[in-house]
């Protein structure tokens, strides 16, 4: 691995750390400065991703109950997403397995689908 290399893999980890501590540390509904969904702020509408940041906030507080309240979508998807990052950054064979199933097209269209599905559905709920 090339010092360049480890410098991005640093600085990834860093970013990672800074976010999850912020978000832990941090309620987004408690700050003013906490971005908002520029959808819902110009439609009233929710977006699929409304919700992420108290889920996150939530969930690092052992909260399921409250994030699955924030957004039941995301929640829902952590699985996905953890085989989604394990499989680009692993190098077993396991991650090629999860980079495999993960990047398969007919995956990433059924996740895109319910992404489009929950999109809908949450505003008519």
């Amino acid at each position: 691995m090339t010092d360049w290399a480890k410098l991005r893999w640093a600085m990834a980890v860093t970013a990672v750390v800074l976010l999850v501590v912020g978000y832990y540390l941090i309620d987004p509904v408690g700050v003013w400065w906490a971005p908002k969904c520029p959808f819902h702020l110009l439609t009233g509408l929710d977006c699929p991703g409304c919700g992420n940041q108290r889920a996150v906030h939530a969930l690092l507080h052992g909260n399921l109950r409250e994030a699955v309240a924030a957004n039941p979508f995301f929640v829902a998807s952590i699985p996905y997403l953890a085989a989604l990052i394990f499989g680009e950054v692993g190098r077993s064979r396991l991650a090629l397995f999860f980079r495999r199933w993960t990047q398969h097209r007919t995956v990433i269209y059924v996740y895109l689908g319910l992404i489009c599905v929950w999109w809908v559905v949450r505003n008519l709920i």
